[in-house]
């Protein structure tokens, strides 16, 4: 067995999800993606364990899709879950740019819509919700991003519509529309939107990237052009 083989074998034991394959393909490949699954390994084997059904099996691969292709930017390094490391709620990805510019980048799955649902209108609402979820997770005094991995196509005009939407309801101070998603501090909100830099979508129909002018923390362009790459790149699916 190669020490790759040894890998699989640790994390998965006789489990196999339906990502596997994709992951088996990607420690194969990459020296920079096995070198991140080993170094990380325990994490990835009690996520597993602990996903509890498709869905959380697919959350995860999520994540480690977004780990190999970040990891295939040769000017990044990347660390899993620093934040819970010190048992503080914060981004999935801690991304080192040169070795001397941080930055986080947190993932979330977006569930393929029915196609009778896949409007626009609908986008915008579900990605606001998500905004309303991820935007109190985002640190202070460093460049947060939110990399978006889509079953249902994603453009960057649906990311410029609903950010504006969620904007213009916090701003007009719509407790009912944060509330409809289980925030009720409306205020507090929109303190907290600038700490997101912006967004980074992944999957169909082409990859997209939004940058919040609002951001307090703005991101270097060889960054963002960096991760706009990352997201354009094929993946292997592990979805």
């Amino acid at each position: 067995m190669t020490a790759g083989d040894d890998l699989l074998a640790y994390i998965f034991g006789d489990r196999r999800p339906a990502f596997y394959p994709s992951f088996a393909a990607d420690v194969r490949a990459s020296r920079r993606f096995r070198a991140f699954a080993h170094a990380y390994r325990d994490k990835i084997r009690a996520k597993l364990k602990n996903a509890g059904d498709d869905d959380g099996e697919l959350d995860l691969a999520a994540e480690l899709e977004t780990a190999a292709l970040l990891l295939r930017e040769a000017r990044f390094a990347v660390e899993y879950e620093t934040y819970a490391a010190a048992k503080q709620r914060g981004p999935d990805f801690t991304v080192t740019y040169k070795t001397h510019t941080p930055f986080n980048v947190e993932v979330r799955r977006l569930r393929r819509l029915e196609p009778d649902a896949d409007d626009a209108e609908t986008r915008a609402a579900r990605l606001a919700a998500v905004l309303v979820d991820k935007v109190g997770q985002m640190p202070p005094s460093i460049v947060n991003f939110l990399w978006l991995v889509n079953e249902s196509p994603m453009t960057e005009a649906d990311l410029a519509r609903a950010t504006a939407a969620f904007v213009r309801a916090a701003e007009r101070k719509d407790d009912d529309f944060f509330a409809r998603r289980g925030f009720v501090d409306t205020a507090g909100l929109l303190r907290q939107y600038p700490r997101l830099s912006g967004i980074v979508s992944h999957g169909p129909p082409v990859a997209g990237l939004w940058l919040n002018p609002a951001a307090r923390h703005k991101s270097l362009p060889d960054i963002a052009t960096a991760l706009r790459r990352a997201a354009s790149e094929p993946s292997r699916s592990m979805r």
